[in-house]
């Protein structure tokens, strides 16, 4: 009998190793396919949960909703970036709505009604003017919708966005700013910042009839909390006063001083620094001012529904 070639005596254990290896492989692969399903990866924290549409309500400070010092302008706010005309008097901007109350003292979208009209900005929903003398206020709120982000349920933490802009026309045309796609922050514990982006204009130092329009700034502190959860619930929301009262802040350059007593508060340090370049900074903190009662922020609501 012939010998077989040197070349295909080699070449017979490398096939058998081959064919031994393919095996393997598909009997492991069999192995698999054949394993229970395990299901879907099991939520690494339960207690982290989705909310969608949550709310929030906020009527800012009585001195925003009144009258200015100059006869016949009122501190009126409309949803967009106003330009002071009655064209951009509109009630919505993307998930944000602007209301007033009307002559039954119910929030209606401004311009719905004749009681809350372009014509009637100046009055509140009975009609009454409102001056800076009197006892009257405008009635107005702003009402965001459509919020979403998470809550741990466990400890509180939060983290929720809303969309859409509105303005507080501020001295009506002379120092408007607008506010844009709020924030809302809360530690572990309930303590909470609400932030947004914030433009406007300005007046001209020189000539308060020339205007200087002001970038948008990014992260500025709207309002501080100490503990929203004490007047609601982690599920459900909450409505929660503000941390002024008793807040120190350092006045921008050119600004009053800041002064205590009873009324002694202030909006955040970095929501004052921008009023500095808008020219009403001192209307943001105790100043000495007859009209600081008038200045301390107003509760805010925010509320909503767990998602499963």
């Amino acid at each position: 009998m012939s010998t077989p070639p040197a070349s295909r005596r080699s070449s017979r254990p490398a096939t058998r190793r081959r064919l031994l290896g393919a095996a393997a492989i598909a009997v492991a692969m069999a192995a698999v396919a054949c394993a229970p399903d395990p299901g879907p990866a099991p939520n690494p924290d339960p207690s982290l949960r989705s909310v969608s549409n949550a709310v929030l309500e906020w009527t800012i400070s009585r001195e925003a909703d009144n009258a200015s010092l100059a006869p016949g302008i009122v501190n009126y706010w409309s949803a967009g970036r106003s330009d002071g005309t009655a064209a951009t008097y509109v009630p919505t901007n993307g998930n944000v709505t602007v209301q007033k109350k009307n002559a039954a003292g119910s929030f209606v979208p401004i311009g719905s009604e004749p009681a809350v009209s372009w014509a009637n900005k100046n009055r509140d929903g009975n009609g009454n003017l409102v001056t800076a003398t009197n006892a009257f206020f405008l009635g107005q709120r702003v009402r965001y919708t459509g919020g979403t982000g998470t809550v741990n349920t466990a400890t509180g933490a939060a983290t929720i966005r809303w969309s859409g802009t509105f303005t507080v026309n501020f001295y009506g045309s002379y120092a408007p700013f607008w506010i844009v796609d709020p924030t809302l922050t809360v530690d572990a514990g309930g303590a909470a910042r609400l932030t947004a982006t914030i433009g406007g204009r300005g007046s001209s130092q020189e000539n308060p009839d020339i205007q200087i329009t002001l970038p948008d700034t990014p992260g500025i502190t709207l309002a501080e909390f100490a503990d929203v959860y004490a007047g609601g619930a982690i599920a459900t929301g909450w409505t929660a006063p503000t941390r002024y009262l008793g807040s120190n802040v350092t006045p921008p350059a050119g600004s009053p001083a800041q002064v205590g007593g009873v009324h002694k508060g202030a909006w955040p340090q970095s929501f004052v620094n921008f009023h500095g370049q808008t020219g009403t900074a001192a209307y943001w903190y105790s100043s000495g001012a007859a009209a600081d009662p008038l200045k301390a922020q107003e509760p805010v609501g925010v509320h909503y529904s767990l998602n499963p």
